[in-house]
Order: structure tokens, then sequence, then C-alpha cells
């Protein structure tokens, strides 16, 4: 602990630096970097599109499984727009729909209830129609005199409607009820009418797919006829395609065995039947069709088969006039994964086949090969492999009818997204890092390669090691070329500041500590390593889970020490990774450890090999063997209710029971929080303006739970002491919106929470609040030994005390204050020693921003009904106003738009003055660093080194200069003298 003198020093010199975190013009998009991400494309809901009729090249248009609606430049793959039709919702909607139709310069949109009509160019709104129940189909319409209209197919109260919507307003131009009671499925059109697609129950029969026509019109229902799909059609998903908007739009189903193919052409009651041609009785792991959705192309499509080791195509002609499907040849079996796709030039149609070997274009007039083109397989540091390939989709270009060009979009099963020319591999886009569940920091390992080599040639004799050295330094030499082609940008950004130029292919550290490693796991299974020096490129990414389509991979923490991050999963055995290279690290368990229940890592553990603690399903922890964990050593756990219990490893291997805590009545354990790992603390008191002090109340044991209320919609937050289970601290809030989140930091001797709740509601009245006026609230509450200054409390003058003991209570400070917007995540900034102020660090969704709110301006010092004495306003205090803005400098994120946040990690760095923090979470992955006073320990890009070097050379040629005059000036003034 630090002398007090030290400490009153520390606190007082810095209420003089301005608490201002903005981040400057040439320092932006420099020091920070974002990955703006649109999240894993879907199959239907992903195609090339012009923007306009006046526009010859196209964009690249997806729905992701993210619900982020965007639009891709095919030539380097940016962002032109994007909009996150999930932002304000908190329903699980299904995958969303998307449409456009060629030559109409919007796109259409439908996720939930809501239908969205965009401008193709610019992504604006153009309008949107909000529906009285959930959209179960979408349809934008190419008939002419109503081109461009939209098809809307809802269900509300048991009914299912369709709607037709103006292509320019979005206006009901008909709406027509369908009393059926069936279920939904899907709406098409042909050039002619309107067809619902719904599943119905015939008497003693399953559920078969039927048509009610509708007149495109009036909304006129024109007929109602049924299939009979022998009760296989149990739901949406038992239908591999349903045709929409062209010439004879198809529906094609199978059976669960995949042993026969059935298409019918919508409208009509002909169903035909195709046998599955498996000879070699391989596994059929997927079917997919894939047929043009241009209204004046051929209506002809392809049908691909996909098993564990092979896979191949049937491409079929639809005769309108006579309602039938007609094979007419094969594409040949092909070892692998591969992946088809559908494209169009005027009326003709072309299937583009994409392997591990190679791509190839097919007319499907003919089965002959148009052009072949061998792939260019690059793995891309690992981050991608283009050979898993999930789905694609194509544009076809030909210049003379002879000649063609194709590029494809390719989804690869790993989440991103890679865009090849022919077969060259254009560019890719991380959307596997959508969806980060859980982040850590990780230390770059310091170099000994150097030091291993030199003891090998001390250990040797002498001609051995000198052919040694020898090796070792023509190794050095290939790393030569690049150390001299980088000496002129060395030397240039010596003297501008400027070191983007200077390229390290290298993970080596860095003189200042910024350049660090993040460990980042997907929902998907999937662990990556982030380069925060390199602009958060991804140096390598495995797959370490098979996660099921649907669910998410349920990881608790990742921690790491050691150069090895382990990877906690709910449930499951750990994962141990290296950092630097993702290999895993095989380990045993300890004897209590067993896969499947709930794990703990413990720190610093005696053993060799990893040790583990076993959680059981009731919260009890299980006994250890020797020498994993310390003696008097408290381990908390959870209690299915949600209780907190404690436990004690005192001296035996057995845990006994401490202390549990149970919230009030009524009320749910929402969260645990306690300090960070990394938390050093400069000063044990904060100085005043008069010099006196007030001592913090400080302790590693502390835990701060939140719970919560919903009948009674409330909040109680509880200071615990994780030894004893004293509450050491409590408050509660009424009128609170539970259903909103509820973040919360701890750290030193404050934490900071913030609310949905009405600001003036007395706590006697939270039962009758539902109606109240609400408002966003972030609160602080300081701790202190005493009330006193200069006063440490019961403890000041005993000389020894014990954790096992009830502890005096805290002398607690607390300020509320009305934010302009919710936020949805709370941490602090951290520096290697403790001694900057921290900042508050606060995701705000609505305005898809990270901010870095100051924390003296959440003092709960701070002057209330009056200004600061001199005094006061020397310790830095103002006075204390109930609306705390967001200081547009305060947004480290700048003009960057970063959405779908829900976790941030900050860590230390060499230099005191600036932490390193990463944004992640459902969509975005963004990085950068903040200094909470200004980077004080280090020049900026507005340094002028090169005025600096200039100033020196021109004082000592002005002393080489005037040195000699001076010294004749001195002499003849002896002489004259």
């Amino acid at each position: 602990m630090r002398p007090p003198s030290v400490a009153l020093f520390v606190s007082f010199s810095c209420t003089f630096i301005p608490f201002v975190a903005s981040v400057f013009a040439d320092e932006a998009y420099r020091i920070d970097y974002h990955h703006v991400l649109l999240g894993t494309p879907q199959r239907d809901t992903t195609f090339f599109h012009r923007p306009s009729t006046s526009s010859k090249a196209s964009l690249l248009y997806t729905l992701s499984e993210k619900l982020v609606l965007g639009a891709v430049n095919p030539k380097d793959g940016a962002v032109v727009w994007r909009q996150w039709l999930k932002q304000d919702q908190k329903e699980d909607y299904d995958k969303g729909y998307l449409k456009a139709l060629d030559g109409e310069d919007i796109v259409v949109s439908a996720v939930g209830n809501t239908v969205n009509a965009w401008d193709a160019a610019d992504g604006k709104l153009v309008w949107a129609w909000p529906g009285e129940g959930a959209v179960n189909g979408l349809e934008v319409l190419a008939v002419e005199g109503m081109k461009g209209d939209v098809i809307v197919a809802t269900e509300a109260a048991g009914k299912n409607i369709v709607t037709r919507l103006g292509a320019s307003s979005g206006k009901v131009v008909w709406a027509t009820t369908i009393a059926s009671g069936d279920t939904p499925v899907a709406v098409s059109a042909s050039s002619t009418n309107i067809y619902f697609l719904s599943l119905h129950t015939p008497p003693l029969l399953g559920l078969n797919p039927r048509y009610t026509t509708l007149d495109v019109v009036s909304g006129k229902q024109i007929a109602q006829a049924s299939l009979n799909a022998d009760g296989v059609t149990t739901s949406k998903d038992s239908f591999l395609y349903i045709g929409t908007n062209a010439a004879a739009p198809i529906l094609v189903w199978t059976d669960p065995a995949f042993k026969q193919l059935r298409i019918n052409v919508i409208g009509g009651k002909h169903i035909n039947s195709v046998n599955i041609m498996n000879k070699e009785k391989e596994g059929i792991e997927s079917i997919a069709v894939h047929a043009p959705r241009a209204s004046t192309a051929q209506p002809h499509f392809l049908v691909h088969y996909q098993t564990t080791v092979s896979h191949w195509a049937e491409v079929y002609h639809v005769d309108i006039a006579s309602g039938s499907a007609k094979k007419a040849y094969d594409l040949p079996k092909i070892g692998g994964l591969g992946t088809f796709s559908a494209s169009t030039i005027d009326a003709k149609v072309y299937f583009t086949r994409n392997t591990e070997s190679e791509v190839s274009l097919t007319s499907s007039a003919s089965h002959g090969i148009l052009s072949r083109w061998p792939s260019q397989t690059k793995s891309n540091a690992a981050v991608a492999d283009i050979r898993e390939i999930a789905h694609a989709v194509s544009e076809v270009v030909s210049k003379d009818g002879s000649s063609f060009s194709v590029r494809s979009a390719l989804t690869l099963r790993n989440g991103n997204w890679v865009l090849v020319r022919n077969s060259d591999p254009v560019w890719i886009r991380p959307e596997s890092l959508a969806g980060v569940v859980a982040a850590a920091w990780a230390e770059i390992p310091v170099e000994e390669d150097l030091a291993k080599e030199l003891a090998v040639e001390s250990h040797n004799n002498i001609l051995s090691a000198y052919i040694h050295r020898v090796k070792r330094h023509v190794r050095d030499l290939k790393d030569f070329p690049a150390w001299i082609q980088n000496i002129p940008s060395r030397i240039i950004g010596s003297f501008t500041g400027d070191s983007s130029g200077i390229q390290d292919a290298t993970l080596r550290r860095d003189s200042f500590g910024f350049r660090k490693v993040l460990i980042v796991a997907t929902e998907k299974g999937r662990v990556m390593a982030i380069d925060a020096g390199a602009q958060g490129a991804i140096f390598w990414g495995i797959d370490v889970a098979d996660i099921p389509l649907g669910t998410k991979w349920n990881v608790t923490s990742i921690g790491v020490e050691n150069d090895q991050a382990t990877i906690l999963v709910d449930g499951e055995r750990p994962i141990i990774l290296e950092t630097m290279t993702g290999k895993i690290v095989p380990y045993e368990l300890t004897d209590s450890s067993e896969a499947g229940r709930s794990l703990f890592p413990v720190p610093a553990c005696s053993r060799s090999s990893r040790c583990f603690v076993t959680i059981q399903a009731d919260g009890t922890p299980d006994a250890v063997p020797a020498g994993v964990i310390g003696k008097s050593t408290t381990v908390v756990t959870r209690r299915p209710s949600g209780n907190v219990v404690g436990w004690t490893y005192s001296g035996g291997l057995e845990p006994s029971f401490a202390w549990e805590f149970s919230p009030q009545p009524g009320e749910q354990i929402q969260s645990l929080l306690t300090r960070p790992r990394h938390d050093p603390v400069a000063s044990i008191g904060r100085a005043l303006g008069d010099r006196n002090v007030l001592y913090k109340y400080l302790s590693q044991n502390l835990i701060l739970v939140t719970a919560v209320s919903v009948a009674a919609s409330t909040v109680s937050i509880y200071l615990l002491d994780s030894i004893t289970g004293q509450i050491l601290y409590t408050t509660s809030h009424s009128g609170v919106d539970t259903s909103k989140p509820i973040p919360a930091t701890f750290s030193e001797n404050w934490f900071v929470y913030s609310l949905f709740s009405d600001p003036t509601l007395p706590v006697s009245a939270a039962a009758n609040t539902t109606s109240s006026p609400k408002a966003n609230q972030l609160i602080i509450t300081e701790l202190y030994e005493s009330s006193l200054v200069n006063d440490r409390g019961p403890l000041a003058s005993a000389t020894n005390s014990s954790s096992l003991t009830l502890l005096p209570l805290p002398h607690a400070l607390s300020a509320a204050y009305v934010i302009p917007a919710g936020i949805s995540h709370l941490t602090t900034t951290s520096t290697l020693q403790g001694i900057t102020p921290r900042a508050i660090l606060a995701t705000v969704p609505s305005l898809s921003a990270l901010i870095s709110i100051p924390l003296p301006f959440l003092s709960p010092r701070r002057p209330v009904g009056r200004d600061p004495t001199p005094a006061e306003q020397e310790e830095g205090l103002f006075r204390y106003l109930p609306q705390l803005d967001f200081n547009p400098q305060w947004t480290v994120s700048h003009k960057r738009e970063v959405i779908g946040v829900q976790g941030v990690v900050s860590c230390p760095t060499k230099m005191e003055s600036t932490s390193a923090v990463v944004a992640w979470g459902q969509v975005d992955f963004f990085g950068t660093r903040v200094s909470p006073i200004g980077a004080f320990d280090t020049l900026g890009r507005g340094f002028s080194r090169l005025q600096l070097v200039g100033t020196v050379v021109a004082l000592g040629v002005g002393t080489a200069v005037l040195g000699p005059m001076v010294k004749r000036k001195q002499i003849n003034g002896m002489w004259t003298t």
C-alpha cells in the first residue's frame, strides 16, 4: 500500500487535468478499427441486383441471419449501406424476407409484422407498412401496370390475410381474408394470378399443401385446390423450393428418406414424381433447388444433391402448357463438397458450379461446359477455406455470347463470405465474427528464440557452434529484403509520426504495449485470434465445436494464463488453446472433474496438470485432490433457485458450507459482479480541496448482486462480502422496467449501474407505477471507510484484522443522473498502475455508439443546490445537475456506427494514460484505445519531429557560425581595454 503522502500527491495532481475522452481527427481511423459486419448471409435472401435501371453495375444484397439488411460493393467487399431490422425488437423472429425486382430501384424486406421498402442505392427508407400479424410470405409483382407492387401474406387472430401494397407509397390496394384455418406457408405470383400456399389437414390424412388462387387486380378468390403429399409436408421447412415471380413458379418437396422428388407447377394439380438416383447408396445430406428469380427467364431449374462424399445435379425444364417438369440432363458426380447457383442473361439461364477443384459454367439448355476455371485456393491465414462452401450466388457476364465471366459470392460453412471472380478470390468478409459470445485479452509472448539458439551454441563444440551460427544467420536473411524495403518508411515515419506504411508481418510486442491479442469465441463454435495492433486482423481461426442449426454455443467465459486460453462451456469439457497458434492443448481433468457438469479453473494451481473444480447441479462444489486449491479459499456458487452460496476449503479437501444469500421474496438474482482481476489502486484515499482525506473502502472480496422483481417492477442492489456473506450495502429502485437491460460495473471503491425508471417515484408506490413516465438513469455509489475526513473508521486503531469476522459497514455516497438514452453494457477503463482516473465505458444502442464517461462527472460529492466552494473547485467538483447529457467528445467510436454490441473488455497498456478497448456482440466488432485524461505520456501525431530536428540543426549551425565571431570579439575587447 502506498504511503499517504504519495497517494495525496497523485490524487491532488489529477484534479488539474481536463477530463476529456475525445478522439482527435488525426487519430480517428488509425488507432481504432471496425469490422462492419452483416452476419452470415442466408441462402434465400442473398442476390445480385442493379440498384437502378441506369446502373450498369450490380450490388450484392443480403438479409443475414442476424437480420441485418445490407448492400455490398462486389468490387472490394465494402458495405454500401445497411439496416439492422431487429434492433428495436425483443421477439425472436423467423429468418425474414427480402425481395427485389429487376429494373426497380427499391428492395423490400419483411421481418416480424413490418414490411419496409428501401432505396436500393443508398438504403433510405421509402415506406413502411406495419401489419396486423406476422408476415408469412412476401412477393414483388412483375405484372405490367402494377409492376413493383408488393404482395404480403400475414396471419392475425387465426386468419390468413393477403394484402397488395402500392409500389411507390406502400398504401393498401386491396386485402383479402382467407378463412381456411390453414397453416400459412408462402405467397407466390405468376403473370396472371396470386397463389397463397398453406398446409391443411384433411380427414384421416396428414398435412397437405393447398393453393388459394387470387385475382391479381382485385384480390378476389378465384379457386382453391389441394395436393396429395402423402403427409410428408409437415411444415414450411418440408419444402425444398417455393417458386416466386416466374413464368411457371414451382413447388418442390421430398420424403424424409430422400427416395423421391416431387415437383408441382404452382396453380396446377399435377405432381411429377421423380425417383432419386443414388446408385452408390451414399447418404444424402441435403437437396437444394436453384431457379432463376427473373419473371422473363426460361422455366428451367436445377436440383443439387449433396452426400457425405460427393455431389451431383439434375436440370429440369418446365412445360407451361401441360404443367409438367421433365429432366433435361445430368451434371456428373464429383467428390467432395460443391454448390450451384442460377443466373440469367435476358431470358437465358446459366448454372455456376463451385467445387474444391474448379469453377464451371453451364447453360440450362445444354449440358456442355461453357467455361471452366481451376480453383485458386487461398486459406487467408486459416480465416477462411473456400473448400467449405455452404451456398452461393453468382452473376454471369458475356461480351460476345461465346466468352463468359462469372463472379460468385460464396458463403462458407464457418460463416465467412468470399467473392471469387472466375476462380480468383477477390475479397473476404469475416462474417463469422458476428455473434461473439465471449472474449479475453492475451499478451504476445516475449521472444525467446535467440536465447534458446545461443544456449544451444554454448553447449556444443566450437565447430558445431560455428556451423549452427552460420545456419542461423542464413535463416535470418529471409527477413532482410523486407527490412531494407521498410527503411524509407521508417525514416519518413520517424519524422512525420506516421507508421502506417511500415509493414511488420511478424507478431511481436511493441514498445508501448498497444499490440495485443484478443481471443474470441462465437456462437457457432468458432474460436479466433484478433491482432489489435494490425487493425483487428484475424490471424488464426478454428472450429472447435459442432453447433446444431438454430442453437448457440453456451460459452460462459474465457480465461488466459501462460499463453493458453481456457474456454469454459456450460455443461461441457473445457477447451484449452494456445493463444498464438490456436492449437488445442490436450490435458487430463483432475479426479473430481467430470465433463458435462459446470467447471471453473483454479488460478495458480500447484499441480502440473490443469486444475478444475466441479460444481454439482445444486451448486455444491466437489472435493478436490491435494494441491488443487489453497487453504482458506472461498468459492461462491449459485443454487438452481438463484441464491448465492459461499463454500470454504479450510485446510481440507472437502468444501464446507459458509453462508447463503437469498434476495427479498419475489426477487430473482439477475447478475453477480466482482472487481476486475486487474484493478490496481494508486491511492487509498481521496484528497479533498482543503488537504483533508476521505479514505476509500477497499476490499477484493466484494460481490455486487442485482436482483429484480418483475411483478413489483423493482430492482435491488446488494453489496456482499464473499468471505462471510455479510450484506454491506443495499438499495432499491421502484417503477423499473425490468425487461430492459440493467448493466453494472464495479471497480476500486465505487460501482455504477443503469436502469429505466421513474426518477421521482417514491419507493412505497412501487406497486402502482406501470403507467408513470419513465427515464433512463445512471447511478453511482462510492464507498468510504468513514463519513469523517482523516478517519479510518472502527479499524483505524486495530493492529491487525481478519476477513473472517464481520466487517464495519462502509459510508456510502450515491448520486443519480437522467441520461438521454439507454445503456446496454457498462465497464471501466484499466491502466497498468491505476494512477490515471478511470472512465466509464458505455454502449448506447440507440446511438450505435461506444462512449467514455469521465468518472468525475458522476461524482456523488458534487454540491447540490449551490455553487462549489473554492476548495471544491480545486478538487475538480462542480454543481450537481440531475441531467447528464452525452458530450459528443465522449464518443470514442466517433462517426462509426457500431451495432449489436453485447460486451466490452478493456486491458492496460504499457502507457499509463491509455487502455486498449474492444466492443463485440451480435453484429459488429470494434477496437480502439482510450485515454481518459489524454495521452500525457506519448507524443501525438501533431508533434512535429521534423521541426524539432530542424530547430536543433539550426541551433547547431548558428552556434558554429556565431562561435568564432563571439570569440574574436572577446579577444578584440581584451586588446582595446
